[in-house]
C-alpha cells in the first residue's frame, strides 16, 4: 500500500473515531463546560473551547504554542502555518485538507473564524502532531498526551575515549585512519588532549555524543567536528573545561557538505557547563543542514562567514553565546528562538550604508524657511512628476550580509540578555519577528535595530537601540503591547511599510483635509496609490460595510465640488443626527473601541497592509527624521510614549499617511513644525497641539499646567522644536490649559473639541497626512498666544 495513502486513511479513521466518541449529545455542552489537558496539565485559553458540528474547537494560537509550535497567520490566503523542529503543518479556513511536510491529508472538519477568532480542531491538530486524545463525554474533558516511545538507549552503553595527544581511541565503532577518527555507532565518547591537523567524523544512523573534557582540535583541510549522519549529536561541555575547535582557511576534503569548523548534516543539540571556542577560519563557526539547540555552556564563536547558522531552527535557551562573525552573527532558515540565557553578538562585515534621495537629503530636508522659491517649485515638480523619492537600503541584496540576528520564517525572543553590535541591521526577520521578553541592547552602525518584512509584535521586554538608521521598521504591522523601549535613530523611530516604488501621490494627495489645498505630501510607498491633485485614495487599512465594500474614513468624504470635507460633513443616521465614527464605537461595557478593522484578533485574522498601534508599553524614542513614520495608520490606545523628532525641516513627531488615532495613553511629542501632522479630531482622547514663536532648545522644558496652575505634564526636549503634541486622560473637556517651552508660556486654551491647537504655525510647509482645519470639532487658539 501507498506510504502516504495510509497516513490518509489513518488520519481520517482517527477523526471518525472521536466523532463516534463524542456523539450528538455533546453538541449541547456549552462552551465554557470543556475542559483540555496535556501531559496532565489543564490548558487555560483566553477563548473558551466549542463544540462545533460534533468537533472540539479550540483557539489556534493557545492550543499550537502549548504544543510547542511556531504558528503563523496569513490573512490574504486564510492560511494557518505551523512549524515544530522537522514538522510543518498549514491549513486553510474552510477547507477540510490539511498539509503536513508536503503531503496532503484529509479531514472532515476544517478551521474556522468565528467572532474574529480562528478556531481549529483539536483532534486534527494532535492526530498531525503525533499526541494521543481521548474524549471523556460524561465530564467533557479532552485528555492530551504525548506517547510514551520504546525509545532505544542502548546507544548510551556504548561509551569509549578519544586521545588526541596520542591519537588512540576505545569504544565499539570507532576507528583512527591519517588523524581522521570515525565513529561508525551510537555511543557517548569523552575527548581530550590536543591534535594540530586531524579530524572527528560522524558517521552512524544512531545517537552519538562527545564530551569535551579539555581538547583543542584544528583541522587545516576542513571541518573539525564533521556530523556527516547520525539520528542526533550531541556536544556536551564537561565542567571546569576548556576546549577549542579550529578549522583552516582552505577546506580541500572536496565535501561540498562541510560548511563550518562543526558541520551536522543532522539535528545537533550543545550543553554542558564548560567552555568551547570555535574557530570558523573558512566559513561558518557552527553549521547544521537541520536544528541546532544551545541549552546551556560558555560558547565563544569566531567566524569568517556566520557565527551559527541554522538551515532550520536556531533555538538559544541558556548558557552564554558569544559570537564575532564577518557575515550574520546567528542565522535561521526557519525559526530562531531565544527563550533564555546571555547572547552577545558583534558583526564587523563591510556593508553599504542606508542612502536615501529627497530634497535636501533624509533627515536634512531644509525648513520652507530656509529655501528659496526656485529651491520650493523644484520641490513641486519633482513630487508631482513622480522624482521625489527615499531610496531604501535592500535588506536581501547580494551585497554582504552582516546582521547581528537574522531568521527567515520567524524570529522569537521571549527572554535572555541580548546584545548587538552590528554594521548591518542588528535584529532582521524576513517574516515575522514576536518579542515578549528579555533585555535587548541593539546597536547597528549603518543600518536599523529591528528590521522586519512582516510583522513586528512586541508584547513585553526592555529594548534600547542605541545607535540605527530606523529602530524599529515593519513591512506591515508594528504592535506594542507593553515593555520598556528607548530608541535612538538617525532616521526614524518607527516605521511599518517601508518606502515604495509607488510615490505619485503629488501635492494635495493623501489624505489632506484642506479641500485639495497644495502642502499635502502625498500616499508614499503605499500600494494603489492613484496620482497627483488631491484625488481621495481609499486607505486599505480602513473597515469595510457590512455589503463588503470597503469604507471611508468620515474626514475622508469629498463634497460635491470635489474639495475633502472636514469631519462634521460626515454622514448622518436615519434620524439626521450625526453618525458616531466607525472608529468610535464602544465596546459592550462602554469603553473606546479600536476601530474595527485594528482589533487585533488571535493570529491577526484580522488586519490591513501597515500601520502602526500601541496598546501598552513605555517608549521613549530620539529620532533624526520623524519620530513614529506609519505609512497606513497610526493607533495610540495606551501607554507612555516620548518622542523627540528633527528640531526643523519637513519631518515630525508623528506622520502617517492614514488615520491618526489617539483613544488612550500619554504622549508627548517635540519636533519642528515642517510638517503640520496632528491626531485625527474624532480621537477618543483630547489633544493639544502647540506652536511656540521661538524655537525649542534641545535640554529646556516643557510644561503644562491646569487652571489652577497644577503641573500636569512636564518633560526635557532632547533636541528641541516649535511643535509640541500632547495627549492623556488628564486633559478635560471644558477645562482650561495652559502650555510653557523654554521658560515662556506659550499659549491657554479650553478643550472644547478633541483637538485643541494653541499658538500660530508659522509656515504651512510640506506636510503630510491629515492637516486639520478649523472646525467645529476643532478649537484653535491662535489669538491667545
Amino acid at each position: 500500500m501507498n506510504i502516504g495513502l495510509k497516513k490518509k486513511m489513518i488520519s481520517i479513521a482517527a477523526v471518525v473515531a472521536i466523532t463516534a466518541t463524542i456523539g450528538s449529545g455533546c453538541v449541547l455542552a456549552k462552551s465554557n463546560d470543556i475542559t483540555v489537558t496535556y501531559d496532565g496539565e489543564k490548558i487555560s485559553f483566553d477563548v473558551q473551547p466549542e463544540i462545533v458540528d460534533d468537533r472540539v474547537m479550540v483557539p489556534m494560537r493557545t492550543i499550537f504554542e502549548t504544543f510547542g509550535a511556531k504558528v503563523k497567520w496569513d490573512s490574504d490566503t486564510q492560511t494557518i502555518t505551523a512549524k515544530k523542529k522537522s514538522k510543518t503543518i498549514q491549513m486553510t479556513i474552510g477547507s477540510s485538507d490539511m498539509i503536513k511536510n508536503n503531503e496532503t491529508y484529509s479531514f472532515d472538519v476544517s478551521p474556522i473564524i468565528e467572532d474574529g477568532r480562528t478556531l481549529v480542531p483539536i483532534r486534527a491538530i494532535s492526530d498531525m502532531l503525533g499526541l494521543d486524545v481521548e474524549w471523556n463525554e460524561k465530564n467533557n474533558t479532552v485528555t492530551i498526551t504525548t506517547p510514551q516511545d520504546d525509545e532505544d538507549e542502548s546507544w548510551k552503553n556504548n561509551t569509549g575515549t578519544v586521545d588526541l595527544d596520542n591519537v588512540e581511541v576505545t569504544g565499539d565503532g570507532i576507528s583512527v585512519s591519517d588523524n581522521i577518527i570515525t565513529i561508525s555507532k551510537g555511543g557517548d565518547f569523552e575527548v581530550t588532549g590536543t591534535l594540530d591537523d586531524g579530524q572527528i567524523v560522524i558517521d552512524t544512523e544512531e545517537k552519538v555524543k562527545l564530551r569535551l573534557s579539555g581538547m583543542s582540535l584544528t583541522n587545516k583541510n576542513g571541518s573539525a567536528v564533521y556530523v556527516k549522519n547520525a539520528e542526533k549529536a550531541y556536544i556536551t561541555l564537561t565542567d571546569n573545561t576548556e576546549n577549542t575547535l579550529t578549522d583552516g582557511e582552505n577546506y580541500t576534503s572536496g565535501d561540498e557538505n562541510e560548511k563550518g569548523c562543526i558541520t551536522s548534516r543532522d539535528n545537533l543539540e550543545i550543553k554542558g557547563s564548560g567552555l568551547l571556542t570555535v574557530n570558523g577560519n573558512y566559513n561558518h563557526g557552527i553549521f547544521s543542514s537541520n536544528s541546532i539547540e544551545i541549552g546551556n555552556g560558555n560558547i565563544t564563536v569566531n567566524a569568517k562567514n556566520d557565527g551559527i547558522h541554522a538551515n532550520d531552527t536556531l533555538a538559544i535557551s541558556g548558557g552564554t553565546v558569544n559570537v564575532t562573525a564577518e557575515g550574520d552573527g546567528l542565522q535561521a532558515e526557519e525559526i530562531l528562538d531565544i527563550s533564555d540565557g546571555e547572547v552577545n553578538v558583534t558583526t564587523t562585515g563591510e556593508v553599504n550604508a542606508s542612502t536615501s534621495n529627497d530634497f535636501g537629503g533624509r533627515g536634512e530636508m531644509k525648513d520652507l524657511s530656509q529655501m528659496t522659491d526656485d529651491e520650493i517649485q523644484s520641490m513641486r515638480e519633482q513630487m508631482n512628476n513622480n522624482q521625489f523619492t527615499q531610496t531604501e537600503e535592500s535588506d536581501d541584496s547580494d551585497d554582504t550580509s552582516s546582521k547581528g540576528i537574522k531568521a527567515d520564517w520567524m524570529l522569537d525572543i521571549s527572554g535572555g540578555e541580548v546584545t548587538v553590535n552590528s554594521t548591518d541591521h542588528a535584529i532582521h526577520c524576513t517574516s515575522d519577528i514576536n518579542i515578549t521578553g528579555g533585555t535587548l541592547n541593539l546597536s547597528s552602525e549603518s543600518k536599523k535595530g529591528i528590521s522586519c518584512h512582516g510583522d513586528v509584535t512586541i508584547d513585553d521586554g526592555d529594548i534600547t537601540i542605541t545607535k540605527s538608521t530606523e529602530g524599529i521598521e515593519s513591512k506591515e504591522i508594528l504592535t506594542i503591547n507593553g515593555g520598556n523601549i528607548d530608541i535612538t535613530a538617525s532616521d526614524d523611530g518607527f516605521n511599518s511599510g517601508g518606502t515604495g516604488a509607488n510615490q505619485n501621490g503629488g501635492f494635495g494627495g493623501g489624505t489632506n483635509m484642506q479641500g485639495g489645498q497644495q502642502g499635502g505630501r502625498g500616499q508614499i510607498g503605499r500600494r494603489n496609490s492613484n496620482g497627483q491633485g488631491g484625488n481621495q485614495m481609499t486607505p486599505p487599512e480602513m473597515p469595510s460595510d457590512q455589503n463588503g465594500g470597503q469604507m471611508i474614513p468620515p474626514e475622508m468624504s469629498n463634497g460635491q465640488d470635489g474639495n475633502q470635507m472636514t469631519p462634521p460633513d460626515m454622514s448622518s443616521d436615519q434620524n439626521g443626527s450625526q453618525m458616531t465614527p466607525p472608529d468610535m464605537s464602544s465596546d459592550q461595557n462602554g469603553g473606546q473601541m479600536t476601530p474595527p478593522n485594528m482589533q487585533q484578533a488571535e493570529g491577526n485574522e484580522q488586519d490591513s497592509e501597515h500601520h502602526i498601534q500601541i496598546n501598552d508599553g513605555n517608549i521613549k524614542i530620539v529620532a533624526d527624521a520623524d519620530g513614529i513614520d506609519s505609512n497606513g495608520s497610526l493607533f495610540i490606545n495606551g501607554g507612555t510614549v516620548t518622542v523627540d523628532a528633527q528640531a526643523t525641516g519637513a519631518e515630525s513627531a508623528f506622520d502617517t499617511d492614514g488615520a491618526f488615532i489617539v483613544n488612550g495613553g500619554t504622549i508627548i511629542g517635540v519636533s519642528g513644525s515642517g510638517m503640520d501632522e496632528s491626531p485625527n479630531s474624532y480621537s477618543a482622547q483630547n489633544v493639544i497641539l502647540a506652536y511656540t514663536t521661538s524655537q525649542i532648545s534641545a535640554g529646556d522644558e516643557v510644561k503644562i499646567t491646569d487652571s489652577n496652575g497644577k503641573t500636569i505634564a512636564e518633560y526635557t526636549a532632547v533636541k528641541g522644536g516649535s511643535k509640541i503634541v500632547y495627549s492623556s486622560d488628564k486633559l478635560k473637556t471644558g477645562e482650561t490649559y495652559t502650555v510653557y517651552a523654554s521658560g515662556e508660556e506659550v499659549g491657554s486654551a479650553e478643550i472644547e473639541s478633541s483637538i485643541t491647537k494653541i499658538g500660530t504655525k508659522s509656515n504651512s510647509g510640506f506636510g503630510g497626512g491629515h492637516r486639520q482645519k478649523t472646525a467645529d470639532n476643532t478649537t484653535d487658539t491662535s489669538a491667545t498666544n
